[in-house]
């Protein structure tokens, strides 16, 4: 799905009209109407409540976000709701029925309080005050009857915040937001999702996000720019699994990690492979480690390497010497920092580099491997091409020279794309919602975070997992895709069992293969 900034919707918005005689006021019925059926769908989903049944105060303001929302209010009153409206540029508070206004507007002092009184008895509160075009700070008076709707919120929780298009006060480029933004339980935005929603701290604000349709026609083209990951998306990267399939039509990766201090990175990785659908996992360790692996992790085949502690060159050409037939090599998780991790990776970079390129597999590089990497000049020449980092925001700093990137900031964005063109490789900056960048400027966001994924060993998953696609003929960028959406997609299964805590990085093996099961079943649409 599309994420847009600020321009790029006024010049879709300004298409729309001059392409297709799509004028404002119809952007703004579309608008209305879509976000009132998405509280509806909401409301059955969460709450088991029909629209009937609720009181909605609608915050309207005094641009097109408040013209949204009073063509939503009336749609609402259609559908059976009781609804006032709270208009801040007239100051004034209007109850509805089908039909038109009921009784005279009632006038709201400075201080707020028949707002306050209509706060006290409405289930849902829809912020229609401030959209996309906004980015100065909020009007004190609008900062006051926000507050006044947060702190209803705190005294009764069950109140719905619905926030149309985004919360008001939130930058829709960036993710900043007012000091008085108030937090959404529902954020419905309009036509695509808007960069700052899926940007902190922008993002702790949003809640559950739905897209609504402003009506744009299927017809018109949308210039290509950065893209949120989701299943109709998705579906088409995933490697198809024909009846008359064998092992080795769906390929075989091998896997070089796990170190004396690190024994599971191994695992993790290796088994991811396998669960995506590699036809043949492989992992290269040495004979006593190898030991280990074979009670936990049966189905895999062993390549075996010299002790840890030998010559570096000659682990190296072990590792090499069993690469013919491998479509993916995963490389780096759990290897340590030892004093022969260095050159034992520079000489394994080196080797596949100069292999033919039918015979090269495709290469993924993680943590330690990428530690390795930010100690050499000039590293990312040493690499194929189109290689796949998987880098965290430190590994990212070190890889950069020491720049600092955010976790989840508007930094990443730029800093994805830069490097991914810079090194010629595809760029995995991993964080609160994951980018995927390539060096010829596409750029694809995760979305939504899941901090129960904050955990050691998730990367090693999300490391094997690309290397189980890549092994299936899945081309990088792809494959890098499919792997940090499943990865995301596994994280939100075990977490609406357990919860945000606790979660621990084997639990996701079992749910990727039924995330790729659900991510095949599901059929999702762009709204526009």
């Amino acid at each position: 799905m599309r994420v847009v900034s600020v321009d790029e919707m006024r010049t879709i918005e300004r298409r729309a009209e001059e392409e297709y005689d799509l004028t404002s006021p119809l952007l703004m019925e579309q608008a209305g109407r879509s976000v009132a059926q998405a509280l509806e769908t909401w409301l059955a989903d969460q709450a088991g409540a029909a629209i009937g049944d609720v009181s909605v105060l609608v915050l309207a303001g005094p641009g097109a976000n408040g013209g949204d929302g009073h063509v939503m209010a009336h749609y609402l009153v259609q559908r059976g709701a009781e609804v006032t409206i709270f208009d801040w540029k007239q100051r004034r508070l209007e109850t509805l029925q089908p039909g038109g206004p009921h009784g005279e507007p009632t006038p709201v002092g400075d201080d707020l309080a028949e707002l306050q009184q209509a706060l006290s008895s409405a289930d849902v509160v829809a912020d229609a005050l401030l959209g996309t075009g906004h980015s100065r700070p909020l009007d004190p008076v609008m900062r006051a009857a926000l507050d006044l709707a947060r702190q209803e919120h705190a005294h009764r929780p069950q109140l719905v915040i619905l926030a149309v298009d985004l919360p008001s006060g939130l930058n829709a480029d960036t993710g900043a937001v007012d000091d008085g933004t108030l937090a959404a339980d529902l954020t419905v935005t309009l036509a695509f999702p808007k960069v700052g929603l899926l940007l902190f701290p922008g993002a702790q604000y949003v809640g559950k996000l739905m897209v609504g349709s402003i009506g744009l026609p299927d017809a018109m083209q949308i210039d290509s720019g950065m893209e949120m990951l989701d299943a109709s998306f998705v579906r088409p990267l995933l490697p198809a699994r024909p009846l008359d399939s064998n092992k080795g039509t769906f390929g075989k990766v091998l896997v070089a990690a796990g170190s004396s201090l690190y024994i599971g990175a191994a695992y993790l990785a290796a088994c991811a492979a396998g669960r995506v659908g590699a036809g043949l996992v492989t992992l290269a360790t040495t004979s006593e480690r190898a030991l280990v692996y074979a009670t936990k992790l049966t189905e895999a085949t062993y390549h075996l390497l010299p002790p840890d502690d030998a010559d570096p060159q000659q682990r190296a050409h072990a590792l090499l010497d069993g690469l013919h037939g491998y479509k993916a090599l995963v490389i780096g998780p759990g290897l340590g920092q030892s004093n022969g991790t260095v050159p034992f990776l520079e000489a394994v970079f080196a080797g596949v580099k100069a292999l033919a390129d039918n015979e090269r597999p495709r290469l993924i590089v993680d943590a330690d491997g990428l530690n390795a990497l930010a100690t050499l000049d000039h590293w990312w020449e040493k690499l194929p091409a189109r290689t796949v980092l998987t880098p965290h925001p430190g590994e990212m700093a070190r890889l950069r020279g020491g720049a600092k990137v955010s976790g989840g900031e508007a930094d990443r964005l730029a800093v994805a794309q830069e490097t991914a063109h810079a090194w010629g490789h595809i760029v995995v900056l991993k964080g609160a919602a994951t980018l995927i960048a390539e060096p010829e400027g596409r750029l694809r966001i995760n979305w939504p975070g899941n901090p129960a994924l904050a955990t050691a060993g998730t990367g090693d998953v999300l490391s094997g997992a690309v290397g189980g696609l890549l092994a299936q003929g899945v081309e990088p960028f792809a494959a890098a895709t499919a792997a940090v959406y499943l990865h995301g997609r596994a994280g939100l299964r075990v977490s609406a069992r357990i919860g945000d805590a606790g979660l621990l990085a084997g639990d996701l093996l079992p749910e990727l293969p039924l995330a790729i099961r659900e991510t095949n079943a599901t059929n999702a649409t762009n709204a526009r």
